[in-house]
């Protein structure tokens, strides 16, 4: 299922999340200055009245295929249990945030959502 569509920059990666629930108009992919170990590649902040607050991290992946994905871990107090989904390529060039029920340890997204 998607529940975010964004596009990439030099910056990262920039869009909304929209879903059940959870509706963040703005939300940026920022890349880790300085990745140490199994830290994450990406921070994820979303912002509201002017103000950030941190979503999750995401870590660069290589499915199956060969294709590169950002496996995402999305968290907050707010919610019941951390949501874990994957930042995909699409064919129109735009990116789409699946979520995927499956475990973040997963070895590929569910490709076939983000090409809709």
């Amino acid at each position: 299922m998607i529940i975010g569509n964004f596009t990439q920059d030099e910056q990262g990666y920039t869009g909304v999340i929209t879903t059940a629930g959870l509706s963040i108009p703005e939300v940026e992919f920022r890349p880790v200055p300085a990745k140490q170990g199994n830290g994450p590649d990406y921070v994820v902040f979303g912002t509201y009245d002017s103000q950030d607050f941190e979503l999750g991290a995401a870590w660069t992946k290589i499915s199956k295929k060969g294709k590169t994905y950002l496996s995402v871990k999305l968290d907050s107090p707010a919610s019941p249990e951390p949501i874990n989904c994957a930042l995909v390529a699409r064919a129109n060039g735009s990116h789409a945030l699946v979520w995927q029920r499956k475990d973040a340890e997963a070895d590929e997204p569910a490709e076939s959502e983000a090409a809709a």
